[in-house]
């Protein structure tokens, strides 16, 4: 249940050998570790996006803060992630 598919809604497609978007992941650890409150970010660039409520959760999980500090107004949703940035994420959602 970690994953359901790179083209949503459908998600009739896996895409192995495609990078993995902010957005993405956002979905991953919220599927991965359960994260449910919405909280209160505002980041102004993912109206619209199919991984908003997700991106929303993981920054009220406290998680992510944004792509861009020290603003973080915005989360780059379709950006790719790192494996440092990955690491970063794994690290604050599995703790010390």
């Amino acid at each position: 249940g970690v994953t359901k598919g790179c083209n949503p809604p459908d998600n009739t497609e896996f895409c192995p050998d495609d990078p993995v978007t902010r957005g993405q992941m956002a979905a991953f650890l919220v599927r991965a570790f359960g994260y449910s409150n919405v909280g209160s970010a505002s980041f102004v660039d993912i109206t619209g996006n199919v991984f908003a409520d997700n991106i929303l959760k993981l920054a009220a999980a406290g998680i992510t803060k944004g792509c861009n500090p020290p603003t973080n107004d915005r989360f780059c949703p379709t950006n790719n992630v790192t494996r440092g940035q990955m690491a970063a994420f794994l690290h604050r959602a599995i703790g010390d």
